[in-house]
């Protein structure tokens, strides 16, 4: 494996990702008797959000990578009304 291998690979694992189910499930302790908190009502109304943004980001990225694979499509048969043809 090169360098350049195992840096993509870091670069990789940095970029993993948060899934809206992962946020649904969190689930956070709740403060001793006598110690200050969080407002669990807000701590969860923040995480509907976060999990709100992440369902639109995957739909955006699912609409970008259909219209990548048709635009590579459409690339690929205007390429190949160029080529040569054998016989010509």
């Amino acid at each position: 494996m090169t360098t350049h291998a195992v840096g993509m690979f870091r670069a990789t694992r940095r970029l993993a990702r948060l899934c809206p189910e992962q946020v649904r499930r969190m689930r956070f302790r709740r403060t001793r008797f006598g110690r200050r908190g969080l407002a669990e009502e807000h701590v969860y109304a923040f995480l509907r959000a976060v999990v709100d943004e992440l369902i639109a980001r995957d739909a955006v990225e699912a609409s970008l990578r259909a219209e990548n694979a048709r635009l590579k499509g459409a690339l690929r048969d205007w390429q190949s009304s160029f080529a040569p043809r054998p016989g010509r």
